[in-house]
């Protein structure tokens, strides 16, 4: 009997993709200069991206809501703080940008800000 591991068994719940984009430095040679080139580093990466609506109460006594995003993933995935994470989820493409990962025998867990709708 072939047993599945946890992460294979959490992977067929994502139904999101993500692309891991990252900033490298890159010489110019001909200047000489160094610069920050926009490195893709996986496409198409099976995902979850998850929206938990969190109550705050402001300084006012006004109650607030904050939406905060994770995405979830499978732990072998590379991904590190500042990471551009581009994600099509139900057919509507996120560009995020990755805070601190947080890593599991199962699963990664990234919190993510939302930049804009692409």
């Amino acid at each position: 009997m072939t047993r599945k591991k946890e992460s294979d068994i959490l992977a067929s719940t994502y139904f999101d993709t993500m692309d891991v984009i990252r900033n490298i430095e890159s010489k110019d040679e001909e200047y000489n200069f160094i610069d920050m080139k926009e490195i893709t580093i996986f496409r198409d990466i099976p995902c979850e991206l998850d929206k938990d609506v969190e109550p705050i109460v402001s300084n006012d006594n006004l109650l607030c809501v904050v939406d905060r995003y994770t995405i979830f993933t499978n732990p072998n995935v590379d991904v590190i703080e500042g990471d551009k994470l581009i994600v099509t989820h139900m057919d509507r493409v996120f560009e995020c940008v990755a805070g601190s990962p947080f890593n599991f025998r199962s699963h990664l867990e990234i919190p993510v800000r939302l930049k804009e709708r692409v």
